[in-house]
């Protein structure tokens, strides 16, 4: 069951604020310091367990968080909406229960040389200290920390399930392990990745992979093939234990909250990310956020939630009202991440000068100089590029300069960002 709403009250730099969620996707963009990782992590207590939020972020003893679930997949009006009490252990617990299987995955992922000295037996795993059924089962799934994801963790799971395969010839288990690599092959495009099986060298077991590179151990891996291979290992060895290795698994819901989900990696995959998830994982829904403009290209309406501040440094959230289909990743920098010109620093810095100049109605004899001086910069800068870039980039500068409008309201609708903006105020 797809979370739908959300409320935090005096938690990081919110004071209140409401989202609406898409029952699929929603990836979160904004400034640093604007509330990404606050809301993942509120998703992160609300919906995983056991993860808590950290206390260094709390504002006081007022700190809350509501949150709104929708009756079924198929149910995605206001009337559908079913409000949790998160104030009762009873209502946290329900609402474990109904949505299915949660994982959360932090920003920092740590890449070791780590080998294991042989599977851990399930029997000898640490002793469990909850006595609710539910509790009890997602305390012995793959666990993360609001801090910090391990390549440890991954690795000695990656060796107890090819294990548990082999001793109680369950080859079902280790399709997990070739859905990771399977799933990850359509994410590292012209680098398909294969689950070989567990190697052996002197200082241990590893998990080995059968790569265009060669058979290569997962330590020697990219960082960014590593990075993928992590979380989506943390997800889905997860989302199979859960729900008990079933052979339809991903028809089962599950939620996937993670932050900078692009993290390492090249452009080109970055933008395969969502549909990669979405095209293997109809019922799961995603939390994520990104720096990345390449992983909004695409999303649907309502996917996006951008967080900015307002005049008085309220943060406020808002999402886009049309498809973001076929957007280029310069209109999404420029009308969506609020990179105006989307060059370096010191270009950009002197297109903004460039068009102030122009918008005046009158000049004084410095400023025709530095105006003279601005046109001579910025047309070498422009010259300086890529030859077929050269002519579109300064017709786009030339245009926006000389039609500026006064508001982002006047923008062409094409590139105008339809958002709709959630008030710092609940509603």
């Amino acid at each position: 069951m797809p979370i739908s709403g959300l409320r935090i009250t005096n938690a990081g730099p919110f004071d209140d604020i409401t989202f609406e969620f898409d029952k699929q996707v929603n990836v979160f963009v904004g400034p640093n310091n604007s509330g990404k990782s606050t809301t993942l992590l509120v998703l992160a207590e609300i919906a995983v367990f056991p993860v808590w939020f950290p206390e260094k972020l709390l504002k006081g003893a007022e700190s809350q968080w509501h949150v709104t679930l929708m009756d079924s997949q198929q149910k995605w009006q206001s009337e559908g909406v079913i409000p949790i009490d998160l104030s009762s252990n009873q209502g946290a617990m329900d609402l474990l229960r109904k949505v299915g299987f949660t994982t959360f995955i932090p920003a920092l992922r740590r890449s070791t040389d780590y080998r294991s000295k042989g599977p851990a037996i399930l029997a000898e795993q640490q002793e469990l200290h909850f006595g609710d059924p539910e509790l009890r089962k997602r305390q012995n799934l793959i666990a993360t920390d609001a801090e910090l994801v391990s390549d440890e963790s991954v690795i000695r799971k990656m060796i107890d399930l090819d294990y548990t395969a082999y001793r109680l010839n369950q080859p079902h288990v280790r399709q997990v392990i070739d859905k990771v690599a399977g799933v990850a092959s359509e994410i590292t495009e012209g680098f398909p990745i294969e689950f070989l099986g567990i190697g052996q060298d002197e200082r241990g077991l590893f998990p080995e992979f059968r790569t265009p590179d060669g058979d290569l151990p997962f330590n020697v891996l990219s960082q960014g093939t590593q990075s993928i291979i992590q979380w989506l290992s943390h997800f889905l060895f997860g989302y199979a234990q859960y729900y008990d290795y079933p052979q339809g698994l991903v028809e089962k819901p599950a939620i996937l909250i993670i932050d900078e989900i692009d993290a390492h990696l090249h452009p080109s995959w970055q933008r395969r990310i969502i549909p990669a998830l979405t095209g293997n994982f109809p019922n799961l829904q995603i939390f994520c956020s990104t720096h990345s403009p390449l992983m909004l290209a695409g999303l649907a309406e309502g996917q996006v939630q951008l967080l900015s501040r307002d005049l008085g440094g309220n943060v406020t959230v808002s999402r886009n009202e049309t498809d973001m289909i076929g957007w280029s990743a310069e209109e999404i920098l420029s009308h969506v991440q609020g990179v105006r010109n989307p060059t370096d620093l010191a270009a950009s810095i002197d297109l903004d000068r460039l068009g102030e100049l122009i918008s005046k109605t009158t000049l004084t004899d410095e400023e025709t100089a530095e105006l003279e001086e601005l046109r001579h910069r910025v047309g070498q800068a422009v010259s300086a590029g890529p030859a077929a870039a050269q002519v579109e980039f300064l017709f786009k500068q030339v245009k926006q300069i000389y039609s500026r409008p006064k508001s982002d309201s006047e923008l062409p609708a094409r590139t105008r960002p339809r958002v709709r903006r959630r008030d710092s105020e609940p509603s």
